[in-house]
């Protein structure tokens, strides 16, 4: 229900000098709730472009009366120390909700409740975090400062429970932040009930180059996660002919990496029984690979769309945008 999925970033990086300016992309997707024998997913929307996921549920009650749960969205798990140096992928930096998640429920605004964890090797920590006056996330957070700022004594008592490491010039945090947001909904019986979402995806951005086409673990990253063709491989050489060598990114594209976490666990009545999804590449002249079938058709100068019935995901959904 949670996956964090870490398209290694060197391996779409065609040289050592552009190592710094990749990110991570981190996957986010359906929503989660107690396993219920009498819903269905009547119809799942989904539009997801490297800057915008959204996404329109219809959830039925066949059963004949009413089911009160609690529905959770789950954010991507965040590990603080991989990402304490490294790059994360696009957040909004200025807020715990570092994806602006935003909810709606049969048109009505609501407002979900946050829950931050902090887990250490599978033991909540949450507590010895917050009593140290440290953030759970270090996104959209000020995290590294206050881990920088920790009084002795205090820093001292978390490298001994293992939630920090120092040494003689440096601290740094060791747990997995996990986030959610949740709240409570029934769903009347005999009745569809629609839900919507959007946030601003994690998406991981690195530099693509000829040889993350030749060399063969940059390949193999590549085409394993997004599937490219032979006509999408020459679209991508064509491109990259006709940069300019001595411009800003030399004879690299951009590449935007972002993952919908489509195959969640099955917590609600069957297959998806209408599922439509649509994906943006931005702009007319970027380069769009995913794996997908041959219903993936062409409907814009930037996107393109699928339609399936009674749909039971057996893979997420991850895009590659070459621009």
């Amino acid at each position: 229900m949670k996956k964090i999925a870490l398209a290694a970033a060197a391996a779409l990086i065609s040289a050592p000098a552009l190592a710094d300016d990749s990110s991570a992309m981190l996957g986010a997707g359906g929503l989660v709730f107690t396993k219920q024998a009498d819903i269905r997913m009547a119809s799942e929307d989904l539009f997801i472009s490297p800057k915008q996921v959204k996404v329109r549920y219809e959830f039925v009650n066949d059963g004949k009366a009413d089911v009160q749960t609690v529905v959770a969205f789950p954010m991507p798990d965040i590990d603080v120390r991989e990402f304490f140096y490294e790059p994360l992928g696009t957040t909004l930096e200025s807020t715990k909700n570092f994806m602006g998640f935003v909810l709606s429920v049969d048109g009505r605004s609501v407002t979900p409740t946050l829950d931050e964890r902090a887990v250490l090797d599978g033991k909540d920590v949450t507590a010895q975090v917050k009593a140290a006056g440290l953030p759970i996330n270090i996104a959209g957070s000020d995290l590294g400062e206050k881990v920088a700022k920790l009084a002795p004594d205090v820093r001292k008592k978390l490298a001994a429970q293992g939630i920090v490491e120092t040494d003689d010039n440096d601290t740094h945090p060791h747990w997995i932040a996990k986030t959610s947001y949740w709240w409570h909904q029934v769903f009347p019986a005999g009745k569809t009930v629609v839900i919507e979402h959007r946030y601003q995806p994690v998406t991981g951005q690195s530099f693509f180059g000829e040889l993350s086409l030749t060399t063969k673990e940059q390949w193999d990253e590549a085409n394993g996660n997004f599937c490219i063709d032979d006509a999408t491989k020459a679209a991508i050489r064509a491109r990259i002919a006709r940069l300019d060598k001595n411009g800003p990114n030399g004879a690299y594209l951009q590449s935007y990496r972002t993952e919908f976490v489509l195959k969640t666990a099955s917590n609600w009545k069957g297959p998806i029984g209408k599922f439509h999804l649509t994906v943006d590449k931005m702009a007319p002249a970027n380069v769009l690979s995913m794996c997908w079938g041959n219903d993936l058709k062409k409907t814009g100068p930037t996107t393109f769309e699928a339609a399936r019935e009674n749909f039971a995901p057996a893979r997420d959904i991850k895009i590659l945008v070459l621009q």
